[in-house]
């Protein structure tokens, strides 16, 4: 399998990479190759490929579905995709990599977080990684009007304990 992106599409094969060029005005000489990359877990919005890249999944054919992310890594990167965010802090491999969520507990003890968190929410997560690894990131989100902040960091923001 191959991977190609114009700008707002992907493909698996190079017709149909011109033919969304086309479509989204990517020239041709900008439409972005990866020739070995395997398509891991697909969902509606997003894919996640073996070279470790997250892309859209518009474009790809209906019928390419794998899903070898566990529920819980899927859950935390579509958190993150839906929202306004750019990558998340901890970055998308880590995501991808989390097993399981053993626990989620709300973080509101001291001033600094009781501060980020009248700007948002703070939330601790035990996860369990490939073998059977355990860490903890920290969730944070923060509500606009009509959108919101997502973003999963390894240390609690702004110094927080």
């Amino acid at each position: 399998m191959a991977r190609f992106l114009t700008r707002c599409y992907t493909a698996v094969t190079w017709l149909e990479a011109l033919r969304l060029a086309a479509l989204d005005q990517t020239p041709i000489a900008s439409i972005r190759q990866a020739p070995s990359a395997e398509l891991v877990h697909r969902t509606e919005w997003w894919a996640w490929w073996s070279d470790e890249r997250l892309t859209t999944a518009i474009g790809l054919p209906e019928s390419l579905c794998p899903e070898a992310l566990s529920p819980d890594a899927v859950s935390l990167i579509s958190e993150v995709w839906e929202s306004e965010s750019p990558a998340p802090q901890c970055g998308w491999r880590t995501l991808a990599s989390i097993q399981r969520i053993v626990q989620a507990e709300n973080i509101s003890t001291n001033q600094s977080v009781r501060t980020l968190s009248s700007l948002g929410q703070v939330t601790k997560l035990t996860v369990i990684f490939p073998n059977q690894e355990v860490g903890c990131l920290y969730r944070y989100v923060q509500f606009g009007e009509e959108s919101y902040l997502c973003n999963f960091l390894w240390d609690l923001p702004f110094g927080g304990v």
